[in-house]
């Protein structure tokens, strides 16, 4: 009796779940998107939220779109969240979310506020994906995805596939990335969304089309972010090339020209090796990678053959590298981190850039021969 008494004397000091937040109650943000007018100060923000039965795969149930779509307008991101109980019909809730979006205009002018911001609230999770957008918010915000109802899960289903082919299944796209890239003189390389329509696919039918490229997203380019604001962009070749001399990619496909016949490899198993000689201002980079042969429109396999293949794709990667550090000279951009390991500012355009490629072919599929059709007479 004694040990129930002051079992129940201690309950009155524990506060139970005073924070328990009931899932119905809540308004579940799957993707926040921003946008900042330049001249004004404006920010615009969007907020995608789940919309239960509209995901639920029970039968019978209510349906309606998977997501809703809220849009706001302050000159101030904190406001945003006292905004959105005057509008919403639940709590706002953002420790669910999929990913940030930011228009281009605004990662231009520099997103340092939006980062200080999101660390600052403990609300808000800065490990997941940031993307730049190059078509209107609005376009974007209030699109469907093909297979995937919720375009949150669409877009981390695309990163999550494409982080296959980086070393640790990492891909370096998260909003912490870019935050922890601040200080540092290389850029950081964010995905930038495309949208193949200039109208959003917002109506239920045209989840029916077959052609779900018609009006769809890509993420074939990559925003080049220096101090946390947006100074220009690289095409998806370069953008691999960046990877790979960064020791980033593991895995890639490289088309290629052997006796005058395309060849198409996949190269595996990538290292990359990186030393610095500051005596005689020279960087060497080593890469070596294993090959698999994808497509051979040669018409025979021999040994040779395969050595021919190995050179040409030593020199096809090495001459992009070549293009690769031109391009960082000329743009002023940093994007082999020199300066970051001990090298005057100053002088890092002087920097000599050797890249030394090594392959291997290790596989060459089930025949090592082209089928031929045999002429008559």
């Amino acid at each position: 009796m004694r040990k129930s008494c002051l079992a129940l004397f201690f309950l009155l000091f524990c506060s139970g779940c005073w924070d328990m937040k009931e899932i119905n109650q809540l308004a579940i943000v799957n993707i926040a998107a921003s946008d900042k007018d330049p001249k004004t100060g404006m920010i615009t923000s969007y907020y995608q939220v789940i919309n239960p039965s509209g995901v639920s795969t029970k039968k019978g149930g209510s349906g309606g779109a998977a997501v809703y779509t809220y849009d706001f307008k302050e000159y101030s991101s904190g406001r945003f969240a006292d905004k959105t109980s005057r509008v919403m019909p639940r709590l706002y809730y953002t420790p669910q979310i999929q990913c940030y979006i930011v228009s281009e205009r605004y990662a231009r002018q520099g997103i340092l506020d939006l980062i200080n911001f999101l660390e600052r609230d403990p609300e808000h999770r800065t490990n997941v994906d940031i993307i730049v957008s190059d078509a209107p918010l609005s376009v974007v915000m209030n699109s469907f995805t093909s297979l995937e109802r919720v375009p949150g899960r669409y877009i981390r289903s695309l990163f999550e596939l494409h982080a296959r082919n980086f070393h640790m299944s990492v891909f370096p796209s998260r909003l912490n990335d870019l935050a922890k890239g601040i200080n540092f003189h290389q850029p950081t390389i964010i995905p930038i969304l495309e949208y193949s329509s200039k109208q959003p696919a917002s109506k239920a039918d045209k989840l029916e089309s077959i052609n779900a490229s018609k009006e769809s997203m890509s993420f074939d380019d990559g925003a080049v972010f220096i101090h946390a604001r947006m100074v220009g962009r690289l095409g998806v070749e370069t953008k691999t090339v960046f990877y790979i001399l960064n020791g980033k990619l593991e895995k890639f496909v490289e088309p290629i020209v052997v006796n005058g016949e395309k060849v198409d490899v996949e190269a595996q198993n990538v290292r990359v090796h990186r030393e610095y000689d500051r005596s005689s201002s020279r960087l060497t980079i080593q890469v070596r990678a294993d090959l698999r042969i994808l497509s051979n429109k040669q018409n025979e396999m021999t040994v040779q053959n395969l050595h021919d293949i190995e050179t040409a794709f030593n020199q096809s990667l090495k001459q992009k590298a070549k293009s690769f550090d031109e391009l960082c000279k000329n743009k002023d951009w940093d994007l082999l981190g020199i300066q970051d390991k001990d090298v005057d500012p100053a002088s890092w355009h002087q920097f000599k850039v050797l890249v030394l490629v090594n392959s291997k072919v290790t596989t060459i599929g089930n025949t090592g021969s082209s089928y031929k059709v045999e002429k008559s007479d």
